[in-house]
């Protein structure tokens, strides 16, 4: 039983995209970037970094969103139709360094988020590989392309969309698994 458990264990590491650079030469530096409003993102942001040893930069919004729901989709709708996205607290973090970046947030109207897009609109990737990933209640409609559009310079990697209520589910510690093995 122990030898099956390390089998497992060390089948986990070699798939990962860290491991898979340090096959290469090097280990792989990841950065994930996300905005989390209800937590959901956060709690696969947490995992992310668990999986890869990543550093994590939360984008945080200056002016905070309503906590009743409809007042939320409301204003998400209004920054939407008129493209007003909203300022981010602090300096955006330095990407120079870094081989992977993982950005990740809540799935907003069928889009990315606005802080999200805030974050997109003034990051310049430089070459850099990038995925999303995020978290939704139920359609991710044009997340992906959307990101990909928006990812100024960026190799542009596959996407992880999750039910956002299972982001403490062990079947999204699976999909996770899945989706950092298909990033090398």
């Amino acid at each position: 039983m122990n030898r099956l458990m390390l089998s497992i264990l060390l089948a986990c590491l070699i798939m990962t995209p860290t491991a898979a650079a340090a096959a290469e030469g090097g280990p792989q530096k990841v950065l994930v970037v996300y905005y989390s409003n209800s937590g959901n993102t956060k709690a696969v942001a947490e995992k992310l970094q668990a999986k890869t040893g990543a550093d994590v930069y939360r984008l945080e919004t200056v002016r905070t969103y309503p906590a009743e729901h409809k007042a939320l989709t409301d204003e998400a709708k209004r920054e939407l139709e008129e493209n007003d996205l909203p300022a981010l607290k602090g300096a955006l973090p330095d990407m120079s360094s870094y081989d992977l970046i993982l950005v990740g947030g809540p799935v907003w109207w069928y889009t990315v988020a606005t802080p999200v897009m805030q974050f997109l609109d003034q990051a310049d990737f430089a070459g850099k590989k990038t995925a999303a990933f995020c978290t939704h209640a139920g359609g991710v409609g044009m997340y992906f392309p959307h990101f990909k559009e928006q990812a100024k310079n960026a190799v542009v990697l596959e996407g992880l969309s999750l039910l956002g209520n299972t982001a403490d589910e062990a079947s999204t510690d699976k999909a996770i698994d899945a989706w950092l093995a298909k990033l090398h």
